[in-house]
C-alpha cells in the first residue's frame, strides 16, 4: 500500500495514491479488481483515523467485525499506471445494524474516475449475527457525517 490518508474534521476524508504498475493490466490500465481494494484500504484507514481503531482491533477489543454486505462500483474514466489520484469516503447512512459509504476516487484534475456505494455491517465476531452500531463507533461516524454534509 503507498497510500497517505488525511483527515481534518471540515473536510471529507481520503486517501492519496499513485497507481503502481503492479495494480495494472499490460496497456496500463488499473485491473477492475483493484478498485476494490483502493476502497478497502481507504475504510480501514478512515476506521484508524476517525473512529479511532482499525478492523483487527475492533475483533480483538471489541469482539465485533464490520463486514462489506455489497460494494456497488462504477466507473467513469480510466486511471493508469503512475497516475496519482485520491479516493474520496463519505457516510451516505448510519441505520440499526449497518453503514452506507460513498466512495470516490478523484484524479488530480478533478475528475471522478471511480465511485463505489459500499455497505459494511456490525456483527458479534463470535456468533456472525449483526449488532446494533455502538456508540463508540456510532458517534464519531455521526459527528463525521455531519461535519461532511454540510460542505456538499
Amino acid at each position: 500500500m503507498n497510500s497517505e490518508s488525511t483527515y481534518t474534521p471540515d473536510h471529507p476524508f481520503y486517501a492519496a495514491r499513485i497507481v503502481q504498475w503492479g495494480e495494472c493490466d499490460p496497456a496500463g490500465m488499473v485491473y477492475t479488481t483493484q478498485f476494490l481494494d483502493y476502497v478497502m484500504e481507504t475504510l480501514e484507514a478512515f476506521w484508524r483515523q476517525v473512529v479511532g481503531f482499525d478492523f483487527q482491533q475492533l475483533h480483538l477489543r471489541h469482539g465485533l467485525g464490520a463486514p462489506t454486505v455489497s460494494s456497488h462500483l462504477d466507473f467513469q474514466h480510466a486511471l493508469k499506471a503512475g497516475e496519482p489520484f485520491r479516493v474520496e469516503l463519505r457516510i451516505k447512512e448510519i441505520r440499526r445494524a449497518t453503514i452506507r459509504f460513498d466512495f470516490r476516487g478523484v484524479n488530480q484534475a478533478g475528475i471522478v474516475c471511480f465511485s463505489a456505494d459500499h455497505v459494511s455491517c456490525i456483527v458479534n465476531a463470535a456468533k456472525l449475527k449483526s449488532e446494533s452500531v455502538p456508540p463508540f463507533i456510532r458517534e464519531p461516524m455521526q459527528a463525521y457525517q455531519q461535519a461532511t454534509t454540510k460542505q456538499q
